[in-house]
């Protein structure tokens, strides 16, 4: 009973701290407005790279087809988590939920680890903002691998500052190592986290940092947990590098690049994107708050491995601008969510920001300052919410048809019947059936004689994916029937979705 009345009393001294009253109530807040976007969002339509996952998951699970799934270029633990949700009944409903909760750890994270590299007021300002960025918010109701990369990073992050940078506890570093290990198991680019890390204890230790047993006890542990995913490589493609896949797909991130574009032109896509984030307020304070901390980098340069606070500021600029410049230069296209690990730093120097400029303003007029401030950060949080909910909404619907096909395939043929569609991994999903792709084939012959070979019962073409324009006049020249077909218009006119069965 002692125990329990001590634990109470710790309790209502953390929670004296107005603070931690404060980030209570925020993470209620997060929660409260994020199970509203999950009961909207729990039954959308998934997405091609959601639907490649998930196939391989009930592929897992229940040893449904795996038409779809890209071996050699997706990472494989994301499936196999998501395997038991199915295995164990709460299937993908289950898991949108478990994202819902992971997005609210990841705003604890960010106060936590902000709260020591800056101060418990700016941590409160970043995790406060962030929990309204539409990134963030999008990529909890889509079952991609965004948002658990964001969290083992944050993890392994707060691990590092609070077992390293401010205090030494061997413990935490061993584990630094395997979290971040584990993470790429799930998202190659957490990668980029390692690179941070490497770089900063070299400009801050030196080389001595290799003499220090605890960073090679957290280097034998991640080895020990990437020996799994060594040996499955190498059975499923016949190679001893342990990094096979890996390099495999950062090979492949230069191809294919669009006619003319250059990776400065990538690069200069993502830097004039960035005042759309946040909105061009945020990002303006952004701004004077990154000026502050490179000139204090500056200023202080010669003094970095003995000054704690300015070791700080440099994580934080390292965590801001290596995942930039990766993939805006080493990355073949733009995609908003791709710099995604950069904007816990991002909102961090927001606060930095606001702090410096409340302090200005208070030598004037403190009553002014505070609801200047105040009132910067009610706006740019609405402005943010407005964006989150808005794209959330528009995209509800994508792929409706999709799904509602794969899902009519799969009560109208066989567990053995072979499926032809431009969606081959949504349909492969929602049909359970195998599906291969009509956008392959160069022409008429090789795809007559892949239809001869496979066998297929039924091909859908829609206008949801790219594919060569003599695919829509195929049905109609070889006589295939039309067994169920979607629209866009309640008139009917303008089909999205046709259902041919081959005779």
């Amino acid at each position: 009973m002692d125990k329990v009345e001590e634990r109470k009393e710790k309790i209502k001294n953390w929670l004296k701290n107005p603070y931690n009253l404060a980030l209570v109530g925020l993470l209620l807040l997060a929660f409260i407005i994020r199970l509203y976007y999950f009961f909207l969002t729990k039954n959308q339509p998934l997405w091609w790279d959601e639907a490649e996952y998930l196939l391989k998951a009930k592929n897992i699970a229940f040893g449904t087809p795996d038409t779809g799934w890209w071996a050699a270029g997706r990472p494989i633990l994301f499936p196999v988590i998501a395997s038991i949700f199915f295995k164990i009944g709460l299937g993908e409903i289950g898991l949108r939920f478990f994202y819902m909760l992971l997005s609210i750890f990841n705003i604890l994270l960010i106060f936590l680890i902000t709260k020591r590299l800056f101060n418990e007021k700016i941590a409160l300002i970043s995790s406060f903002l962030y929990s309204f960025f539409y990134i963030d918010f999008f990529y909890t109701f889509r079952l991609l691998v965004d948002l658990p990369q964001i969290s083992f990073i944050l993890l392994a992050t707060y691990l590092f500052i609070e077992g390293y940078l401010i205090n030494y506890k061997p413990k935490y570093i061993w584990f630094i190592l395997p979290v971040l290990v584990i993470g790429i198991l799930l998202r190659f680019t957490i990668a980029l986290f390692l690179f941070i890390l490497g770089i900063f204890l070299l400009i801050t230790e030196g080389f001595k940092i290799f003499k220090n047993k605890d960073w090679w006890i957290s280097a034998l542990l991640a080895g020990l947990c990437y020996i799994p995913y060594w040996m499955w490589s190498y059975i499923k493609f016949k190679s001893v590098n342990p990094l096979y896949t890996i390099l495999y797909v950062f090979g492949t991130t230069q191809v294919s690049r669009a006619p003319g574009d250059t990776p400065f032109n990538v690069f200069m896509t993502y830097i004039k994107y960035l005042p759309n984030y946040a909105g061009y307020l945020l990002f303006l304070i952004f701004l004077i708050g990154l000026s502050f901390l490179i000139l204090d980098i500056g200023l202080g340069f010669d003094n970095i491995r003995k000054n704690l606070l300015l070791k700080k500021q440099v994580f934080v600029l390292l965590s801001l601008f290596i995942p930039l410049i990766y993939f805006g230069f080493l990355v073949n296209h733009f995609e908003d969510r791709y710099i995604f690990m950069l904007f816990p730093y991002f909102f961090s120097i927001i606060g930095f920001s606001l702090e410096k400029l409340k302090d200005y303003i208070t030598v004037y007029h403190r009553k002014l300052a505070v609801i200047m401030i105040v009132l910067v950060i009610l706006f740019g949080s609405y402005q943010m919410m407005a964006h989150s909910n808005s794209i959330l909404k528009i995209k509800i619907d994508s792929y409706k048809d999709v799904k509602d096909a794969g899902l009519w395939i799969k009560e109208n043929s066989g567990p053995s019947d072979i499926i032809i569609s431009a969606s081959t991994s949504q349909n492969t999903y929602y049909s359970e059936r195998s599906t291969y792709s009509s956008s392959p084939f160069q022409n008429l012959t090789s795809f007559e004689a892949n239809i001869s070979e496979l066998k297929p019962i039924f091909f859908v073409v829609s206008i949801f994916e790219k594919i060569p324009e003599w695919v829509y006049t195929y049905p109609q020249e070889n006589n295939l029937t039309v067994v169920q077909a979607y629209f866009l218009d309640v008139e009917r006119t303008k089909p999205s979705l046709i259902i041919y069965k081959f005779s």
